[in-house]
């Protein structure tokens, strides 16, 4: 499905944040995902190629897609704020995509990347827009956190095989904590970055939020 593409500027508090809304070039109101990038501290933006490239896989399968940049990235004001700051701002993109006139405030999600994983995990437990979530290498410390948590939405976890940061054995162990319902991969061969593996993460995670929040999920 082709797709539109709209270069936004949200709240988050008193920041402006920037970011681009992907909307497949239909009638309607679609699904919607909100997208969190890795750390900004390393070179993480909206630009990464597993943040990008899912938004426009979403958008192809008829899902509306947020990529933004958190506070302190390229034009989003503020500075960074070691996560709670950043936790606003997926909060605050959830906010923004539900009240898209092309999108089913009913049918949003959210997913992140590594640092933007452990945003998206925190944002999901303290909105209530969020019906799915998706986490790809989610860092160790905040994923045995989040495990305590009672997160009743539909989730798919998704860890590479050699990742730096988190053993694979020692994911499946924790993953066990998460409450139905789940999904749990991990990509063999792939290390954190996901060289070579993209196309898999995003295609999960595509059939994944096809799943929950298609057109089948509508609310009566």
């Amino acid at each position: 499905m082709a797709e539109i593409r709209q270069d936004i500027m949200f709240p988050s508090g008193d920041l402006a944040l920037e970011g681009t809304l992907h909307l497949p070039a239909a009638e309607g109101r679609f699904p919607g995902v909100v997208i969190c990038h890795p750390h900004p501290r390393y070179g993480g933006d909206m630009y990464n190629v597993i943040v990008a490239t899912l938004a426009q896989s979403l958008c192809a399968a008829g899902i509306a897609a947020l990529r933004f940049n958190f506070r302190g990235v390229d034009m989003s004001e503020g500075s960074f704020d070691g996560g709670n700051g950043e936790i606003q701002d997926a909060e605050e993109a959830l906010n923004y995509l539900s009240l898209s006139e092309n999108v089913d405030a009913s049918r949003v999600g959210i997913a992140g990347y590594s640092f933007g994983a452990a945003v998206a995990m925190a944002a999901a437990s303290r909105s209530n827009l969020a019906q799915a979530i998706v986490s790809v290498a989610c860092p160790s410390r905040v994923f045995n956190e989040m495990s305590a948590q009672e997160m009743l939405i539909p989730k798919l976890l998704i860890l590479g095989e050699h990742d730096h940061d988190f053993p694979a054995q020692q994911f499946k162990f924790m993953a066990r904590r998460y409450s139905d319902p789940k999904q749990v991969e991990i990509i063999d061969g792939a290390d954190h970055f996901f060289g070579g593996h993209v196309a898999q993460v995003v295609g999960l995670a595509t059939t994944f939020f096809e799943q929950w929040l298609g057109e089948q999920r509508r609310q009566p």
